[in-house]
């Protein structure tokens, strides 16, 4: 069992109400893979008294927005019950910030530099990639099912600054280089809309309702499919989408292209995951990650997993990830 490390700053400890998390040794029973950050749409006092209610929710750790003191509440190597998919939970830490989704100032400067901290301390002690396909929102985190995409959360949402963060964290720009067709793109704005046609007097591509669904963020990474002027399009939940130029640089990366025939898209690396959408003929994405599927389980409060046989590519799909199965169990 790895110790577990807090940041110099932490404040305090004050553990979730058992039913609210999951037992575990982490990274021994299941390797971390990824950091969920959360915005609470509660006061940092109510959210601590939340998770130690009979909620069946939890984070691994609470950020003040004042002053950047933090309450950890679940150990790392427990599983929080945070974002909403078991199996992201199994592979991930969950951080709250003391913030609102339609609030920018909430997101403060003191709040912001402790999440820096935390994030450094855990990237180093699990070895997790400092970029946005490992570093999430819960906004970002897939729905295990298409059932369940109704409910999946919003959080941090468009005024946490994405390109603070990172440059926070240290990680350098891309150079700025030029996007050709059938090559992957980073968006380097805070976030772009994404349009039908290659014109800001075009519509939208999804609902004018939900921008989820026709906005990309700062860190995403895409395929440029087309090129029509100043304009670059790329596959987007199923759509092609179009963005201005000037909000992307180009990125050598992997990418996947569809066959002929229609791929399954699944938000869960589990066995009995049944797929949340179908990737057709021609669609290209780039391939963020390569994972093993997981066999997991909540047995009496405590972790039962194992790994299968399955292999996955990790995509941008949309504004959430999503999971493509590249080989099956026997």
């Amino acid at each position: 069992m790895v110790p577990f490390l807090w940041p110099i700053k932490m404040g305090d400890f004050k553990p979730v109400m058992v039913g609210n998390y999951t037992i575990a040794d982490r990274p021994s029973d299941v390797s971390i893979r990824y950091i969920v950050i959360h915005a609470t749409e509660l006061s940092y006092a109510d959210t601590i008294a939340r998770f130690q209610s009979p909620h069946h929710v939890s984070a691994h750790t609470v950020i003040r927005g004042a002053d950047g003191q933090q309450t950890g509440m679940v150990t790392p190597d427990n599983v929080a019950w945070h974002a909403g998919n078991w199996d992201m939970n199994c592979r991930s830490l969950g951080i709250e910030q003391e913030a609102y989704v339609d609030d920018a100032a909430s997101f403060t400067g003191p709040m912001m530099a402790a999440l820096v901290d935390q994030i450094l301390t855990w990237s180093v002690q699990y070895h997790i990639s400092l970029d946005r396909a490992h570093i999430l929102g819960h906004d970002n985190v897939a729905a295990p099912s298409r059932e369940a995409a109704k409910q999946m959360h919003r959080d941090p949402g468009w005024q946490f600054d994405w390109a603070q963060l990172f440059r926070q964290l240290g990680v350098s720009a891309e150079p700025s280089a030029p996007v050709n067709s059938g090559q992957a793109l980073k968006i380097t704005s805070r976030y772009v809309n994404l349009f039908q046609q290659p014109s800001v007097t075009s519509e939208v591509i999804g609902q004018t309702t939900d921008s989820l669904s026709y906005r990309a963020s700062y860190g995403q990474e895409f395929v440029c499919v087309a090129q029509h002027g100043d304009w670059l399009a790329i596959d987007f939940n199923g759509q092609q989408a179009w963005l201005n130029r000037k909000d992307a640089v180009g990125v050598q990366r992997p990418i996947l292209t569809v066959d002929q025939e229609p791929v399954n898209l699944y938000g869960s690396t589990q066995p009995d995951a049944a797929a949340i959408g179908e990737l057709q003929s021609g669609e290209q994405y780039v391939i963020s990650d390569t994972l093993t599927g997981l066999k997991a389980s909540d047995t009496t409060g405590h972790l039962s997993a194992v790994e299968t046989n399955d292999v996955f590519q990790q995509i941008w799909y949309g504004h959430r990830i999503g999971y493509v199965k590249i080989s099956k169990s026997n």
